[in-house]
C-alpha cells in the first residue's frame, strides 16, 4: 500500500500530469465540437446527415480522442524512474522488484481510466454545445453518455498499461513517448482506415467496435463501413488482452534486466 501511494503521489504530484490532461481534452473537444460543422458540409456525400442518429452518435464518439494520452500515462509511471534517476533507490526500498511494478500498473490503470473519462465527458459536452446550432440534428442515442463513459473508463485503463509494457521495453522517455504517439496517432489509425482487416485487430480499430458505431462511408479516395469491426465484447476481450501481454512484459522486464 506505501508503494501505491508513493505512485500515487509521483503520478499527481507533478504538473505535467495536468498538462497531459489538458491535451486530451483539448483534442477530444476539438475532435467532438468541429464534426457537426463538417458533417453538415459534406453529409449528403456520406450518408451521413446530422438527422441520422448514426451521425450524432459518431459525433459524440469524436470525444473518445484522448485516449491516445492515456498511453503517455503509462510510459511515464515507468520511464520517470529512468528519467529523473530514482530508479535505483525505488528498487532499492523494495527489493522485490514485482512489488514496485505492481504498483505501478495499478496507479497508470488508474491513472489512464481517470484522464480518458474526464477528457470524454468534456468532449461529449462541447459535442452537445456544438449540436445545438444544428436545429436539424436529431437526438443521439438514449444510452450514448454511460456507454461512452465505459468504454473511456476500459480504454484509459487498458492502453495507460499498454504504455507501462512500453516503458519498461523502452526506458528512455523521449523514444518511448515518440514511439508511442506515432504508432496510435498515425499508423493504427491509417491502418484502421485503409487496411481494415488488419487495423481492425488494432487499439484504434477495438476502441471503434467498442463504441458499436454503424458507421459507412465510400468515398473516392477511402472507403469505411464499421460493419467489417469487430462486435463489442470480442473487442472488448481482445483489447484486454493488449494490455495482459503488456503488463507481462513489463513484470518480466523489470525482473530480468539490470536497473541503473
Amino acid at each position: 500500500m506505501n508503494l501505491i501511494k508513493a505512485e500515487f503521489l509521483k503520478l499527481f504530484y507533478p504538473r505535467r500530469t495536468y498538462g497531459i490532461l489538458l491535451a486530451a481534452i483539448a483534442i477530444s473537444v476539438l475532435g467532438a465540437a468541429f464534426t457537426p460543422y463538417a458533417l453538415s458540409k459534406i453529409g449528403s456525400g456520406m450518408a451521413m446527415p446530422l438527422t441520422n442518429a448514426a451521425a450524432i452518435d459518431s459525433v459524440y464518439s469524436k470525444a473518445l480522442a484522448g485516449y491516445i494520452f492515456a498511453v503517455i500515462i503509462g510510459v511515464l509511471t515507468v520511464t520517470s524512474e529512468f528519467n529523473n534517476h530514482t530508479a535505483i533507490a525505488t528498487y532499492l526500498a523494495a527489493p522485490k522488484r514485482w512489488q514496485p511494478m505492481l504498483a505501478k500498473i495499478i496507479v497508470a490503470a488508474i491513472g489512464g481510466a481517470l484522464l480518458n473519462l474526464v477528457a470524454t465527458l468534456v468532449g461529449m459536452g462541447s459535442a452537445a454545445y456544438a449540436l445545438t446550432f444544428y436545429p436539424e440534428a436529431v437526438a443521439p442515442a438514449s444510452n450514448v453518455w454511460l456507454d461512452f463513459s465505459l468504454v473511456a473508463l476500459l480504454t484509459g485503463a487498458v492502453l495507460s498499461l499498454i504504455g507501462v509494457g512500453i516503458g519498461a521495453l523502452i526506458r528512455n522517455q523521449n523514444a518511448a513517448v515518440s514511439i508511442s504517439f506515432v504508432w496510435l496517432f498515425l499508423i493504427d489509425r491509417i491502418l484502421a482506415v485503409l487496411f481494415v482487416d488488419v487495423g481492425k485487430y488494432l487499439p484504434t480499430g477495438l476502441v471503434t467496435s467498442l463504441m458499436n458505431l454503424k458507421f459507412n462511408y465510400t468515398g473516392p479516395v477511402v472507403s469505411v463501413n464499421t460493419g467489417d469491426y469487430l462486435e463489442p465484447w470480442p473487442a472488448t476481450g481482445l483489447l484486454v488482452a493488449y494490455g495482459a501481454v503488456f503488463v507481462l512484459a513489463a513484470l518480466l522486464t523489470t525482473n530480468r534486466r539490470d536497473i541503473d
